[in-house]
């Protein structure tokens, strides 16, 4: 799978508020960082993460900007906004993520916010 096809899957799987299809998109034993929390590595707790984040009812938007791609890593610009269940919305935060990737799995995603 192509790194374009894959980040799209993983995006339309937050989309969708789908934990497990998105967790699915990682290497069993992938890193996931964002700022200011320990990384979480493994598949199952990037999985129980997501579960808990989407469980809050929150519902995500994902707009990728630009695309830097250099054999299996790549860095995204991103615009990341979320609303929550009662209706109320976060305003559009500027983001951007280190991707590395093999075999049409992530295997390490680090987030930047700013």
């Amino acid at each position: 799978m192509s790194f374009y096809a894959l980040l799209q899957r993983l995006i339309d799987a937050w989309h969708a508020g789908n934990a497990d299809a998105a967790a699915a998109l990682f290497a069993v034993d992938a890193i996931y960082r964002e700022p200011g929390r320990e990384p979480l590595r493994g598949r199952e707790q990037i999985r129980d993460f997501m579960r808990n984040f989407f469980a809050a009812g929150s519902a995500v938007r994902v707009v990728v900007g630009d695309v830097v791609l250099d054999g299996e890593t790549a860095f995204i610009a991103f615009t990341f906004a979320m609303r929550h269940e009662n209706g109320e919305g976060s305003h559009a935060t500027e983001m951007g993520a280190l991707i590395r990737f093999s075999a049409g799995c992530v295997t390490e995603w680090r987030e930047y916010r700013g």
